[in-house]
């Protein structure tokens, strides 16, 4: 497997553990599968592939007894039909190596109050999701672009052994994220660090532009 697809997968499991530890939900990690004990925290799947050996029916044993649930396949390679699972969505993980430290945009700075993730999570529709215990966990910085006093853009960055992982990122309509100064705020933060993620459709696009290569494929499937 490319190293830079499994730094990838990796800290995506890294992401779901910690979340749903956030939300008092427990997780398993068997026979290349991770698994929440009880239904993840919104927007977030039941079970998640982690090994490329995983076979459909390893996935739909193991939520038999789940009838709402969701599966995230990180190689985009199992066929979920056959037990009553639809596609959601399909994305690509990406990848950049260790860019050149830069000045960061000063428009950027990190979410440091409750008050500040509420306004932030009401933009991303994540209300409920990122909680504000995020804010003491020292690898999560939660980014927010600003102009003058209004929120335009954000991004959470988690640093996941030797590499940040940038999800939740968003810009606010009639703004678009600027992915090469996002990189920049990023690199800023934790410098000397490979960044990795997933994302899709235009955003994809603009990640590419900035630097981002694709290393790999997944898809979500829904029940």
């Amino acid at each position: 497997m490319d190293p830079r697809l499994r730094r990838a997968v990796d800290a995506s499991i890294g992401w779901y553990d910690d979340l749903c530890a956030l939300h008092g939900v427990g997780s398993s990690l068997e026979h290349g599968v991770w698994t929440s004990s009880t239904s993840p925290p919104p927007l977030h799947s039941d079970a998640v592939v982690v090994e490329p050996g995983v076979t459909a029916q390893d996935l739909l044993d193991r939520l038999a007894d789940r009838p709402e649930c969701g599966v995230k396949d990180s190689f985009a390679t199992l066929d979920l039909s056959g037990g009553g699972m639809r596609v959601l969505f399909d994305a690509s993980w990406i990848h950049l190596e260790a860019p050149p430290s830069g000045r960061p945009s000063p428009a950027w700075s990190a979410v440091t109050t409750a008050a500040e993730l509420a306004t932030w999570t009401a933009l991303h529709d994540t209300a409920g999701v990122l909680l504000p215990g995020l804010l003491s966990q020292a690898h999560f910085t939660v980014l927010a672009k600003y102009d003058e006093d209004r929120i335009v853009a954000g991004a959470v960055a988690r640093l996941a052994s030797g590499v940040v992982d940038v999800s939740n990122t968003y810009a606010v309509p009639g703004r678009q994220l600027d992915w090469s100064e996002l990189t920049t705020v990023v690199s800023a933060r934790f410098p000397d660090r490979s960044l990795v993620g997933y994302t899709r459709g235009e955003e994809l696009d603009a990640a590419t532009a900035a630097g981002f290569e694709v290393v790999g494929d997944l898809r979500v499937w829904m029940r």
